[in-house]
C-alpha cells in the first residue's frame, strides 16, 4: 500500500471513528433521557438522569426543555419551601432559556417559560413583563394553538382579578384596563377557533374568577351565534334585562334564523312575557313554515292562556302540513276533547286509524276516549285490539284491568292483573289492583295477602298499612268472607 492510499485509509478510518463516537454519544444520551422519563417519581434522581443526557448531547434542545419543565414541576410539589421553590424555578428558567437559544422557533418552550416567569413573579415582580413577552412569542409562533390561547387568557384573567383586589394607587386603573383588555382579547381569539358551545365554558370561567357580569360582551366574537349564547348565559344567571338586549342584538344581526326566534321566545315565556313569546314563534313560523316546532309551542302556549280555539287551529294547520304524522293527529284529538268537542275528536282519531290501521297507540288513545265517554264496551274492543297488536306492553293489560275494575267486573280485572304479574311480579299497580278487587268482593284474606305483598315491596307505604289494619278489624267483626 503506497503512502497516498495509506493516508486515505487512515482518514476514512478516522471519519468512521468520529461517526461511531457521535452515534454512541447520541445513544448514551437517549438512554439516560428515556431512563429519566421512565421514572414515575419526580426528584433528584430524575433530574440527574436528564442532566447526564445533556452532558452527552448538549445541543439537543428538547432535553434542555424537558429538564427545565421537570424543575418547574418539582417546584409545585407539596412540602417545597419558598426558598427551595425559587431555586427550582430559577433552574427551570435557565434550562428553558437554553432550549430556546438552541431552537428559538419552538413555541412550546416559550409558553412554558412564560409560566415559569408567572411562578417567579412573587420573588421578582419585574418578570411579569417577561411572562407576557414569552406568552406573546409562543402565540406569534403558533397562533392557532387553542391550549396556548386558553392558558394565556386565563393568566390575564387572574391578573385582572388581582388588580381589582389591590389598594388604589397611581397607575392602577391603567393596569386594570390593560389586563381586562388582554383577557377579553385572548378569550375572543380562543372562541373564534372553537365551536360556539365553548362560549359557556369561557363565560363561566370569567364569572368564576371576577364575579362580574360587566364586560362579558367584549369576550365573545361579534356574531349572532355568540350573542345568543351570551344571552342564554345571562338569562341563566338571572340577568334578564341584559340577556334581553343580547337576544335582540343577535336577531338584529341575523333576522333569518328560525332558531334565534324560537330560543328568544322560550326565554320570554320563562319570564311570563306571553305576548312577545307568541310573536317570536310566529316569526319563526313565517321563516320556517314546515318546521313543526313553532306550531306545537304556539298551540301549547295558547292552551295555557285559555285561548283554546287558537291552540286547536295551530294543530290543525300542523296536521294539514304533515298529514302522515300520527302523533300530531293524536295531540289534536286530545285538545279537541279538552275543548269539549268530542265528536270532532273522534273523527280525528278515526282519520288517524285510516292512515295507520296497525298503530297500537291509536287504539289505546281511542280506548281512553271511549272510557271518558263511559262507553266501556267500545273501550274494551279498542284496548283488546291494542293488546293483540303489541302484547309485550304490559301497561295495556293494566289499563284493561282498570277498565274492568271501573265496571265492577272484579274477577275479569283480577285475571288481567294476574297476567301482568306473570310478566312482572313486582308491578305495584297490579298487586294493589288485585288487593282492591278482593277488598271490593269482601274476600278479606285474599285482600290482606296481596296488600302484604305490596308492603313487602314498599314497607314505608302507610296507606297500605292502614288498609291491612282496617281489613283485619272487619274480619274480627265477622263481616265479609275470608
Amino acid at each position: 500500500m503506497n503512502t497516498e492510499n495509506h493516508t486515505k485509509f487512515l482518514f476514512s478510518l478516522g471519519v468512521v471513528g468520529v461517526m461511531i463516537v457521535l452515534a454512541l454519544g447520541q445513544l448514551t444520551g437517549n438512554i439516560w433521557f428515556h431512563k429519566a422519563k421512565s421514572m414515575s417519581d419526580r426528584g433528584v434522581l430524575k433530574t440527574n438522569a436528564m442532566e447526564r443526557a445533556l452532558n452527552v448531547q448538549p445541543s439537543h434542545s428538547f432535553y434542555w426543555f424537558s429538564v427545565g419543565r421537570e424543575f418547574n414541576n418539582l417546584s409545585i410539589e407539596s412540602g417545597v419551601n419558598l426558598i427551595e421553590r425559587r431555586r427550582l424555578l430559577e433552574k427551570a428558567e435557565k434550562y428553558l432559556k437554553r432550549a430556546i437559544s438552541l431552537e428559538p422557533t419552538a413555541s412550546l418552550y416559550h409558553y412554558h417559560l412564560g409560566w415559569v416567569y408567572v411562578a417567579l413573579s412573587p420573588y421578582r415582580p419585574s418578570v411579569k413583563v417577561e411572562a407576557h413577552n414569552a406568552f406573546q412569542r409562543a402565540l406569534l409562533l403558533n397562533p392557532t394553538n387553542t391550549d396556548f390561547r386558553w392558558g394565556v387568557a386565563n393568566y390575564h384573567l387572574n391578573q385582572y382579578a388581582l388588580s381589582l383586589r389591590r389598594d388604589t394607587r397611581t397607575g392602577l386603573e391603567t393596569d386594570i384596563d390593560w389586563t381586562r383588555r388582554n383577557f377579553q382579547r385572548h378569550f375572543r381569539a380562543y372562541l373564534e377557533m372553537r365551536p360556539p358551545r365553548e362560549v359557556s365554558r369561557v363565560l363561566d370561567q370569567c364569572f368564576a374568577v371576577t364575579q362580574e357580569y360587566d364586560h362579558l360582551r367584549e369576550v365573545i366574537p361579534d356574531q349572532p351565534t355568540y350573542h345568543f349564547r351570551l344571552a342564554q348565559f345571562l338569562n341563566q344567571k338571572g340577568m334578564w334585562s341584559l340577556a334581553k338586549k343580547e337576544f335582540e342584538l343577535a336577531i338584529s344581526q341575523d333576522g333569518s334564523n328560525p332558531d334565534a326566534y324560537h330560543t328568544y321566545g322560550s326565554a320570554l315565556l320563562s319570564h311570563e312575557d306571553y305576548q312577545e313569546a307568541l310573536e317570536m314563534w310566529k316569526k319563526e313560523q313565517a321563516i320556517s313554515p314546515e318546521n313543526p316546532r313553532s306550531y306545537l309551542v304556539l298551540s301549547k302556549t295558547f292552551w295555557t292562556l285559555k285561548r283554546k280555539d287558537e291552540a286547536i287551529a295551530e294543530l290543525e294547520r300542523l296536521v294539514s302540513i304533515h298529514p302522515d304524522r300520527t302523533s300530531y293527529r293524536l295531540t289534536l284529538a286530545t285538545r279537541l276533547e279538552g275543548a269539549r268537542r268530542p265528536e270532532q275528536a273522534l273523527k280525528v282519531y278515526q282519520d288517524a286509524l285510516k292512515k295507520d290501521p296497525e298503530n297500537h297507540q291509536i287504539y289505546v288513545q281511542i280506548a281512553s276516549y271511549w272510557t271518558r265517554q263511559k262507553d266501556f264496551s267500545e273501550a274494551e274492543v279498542a284496548l283488546s285490539r291494542a293488546i293483540s297488536l303489541k302484547p309485550s306492553v304490559i301497561g295495556y293489560r293494566d289499563q284493561l284491568a282498570r277498565l274492568y275494575f271501573q265496571q265492577k267486573r272484579y274477577s275479569r280485572a283480577i285475571h288481567e292483573w294476574e297476567d301482568v304479574l306473570r310478566e312482572d311480579p313486582k308491578f305495584m299497580g297490579a298487586i294493589n289492583g288485585i288487593a282492591r278487587s278482593y277488598e271490593e268482593m269482601e274476600l278479606w284474606g285474599q285482600a290482606v295477602r296481596y296488600y302484604r305483598q305490596a308492603l313487602t315491596l314498599n314497607p314505608d307505604d302507610e296507606s297500605v298499612q292502614q288498609k291491612i289494619k282496617a281489613i283485619e278489624k272487619r274480619s274480627e267483626e265477622g263481616t265479609g268472607r275470608s
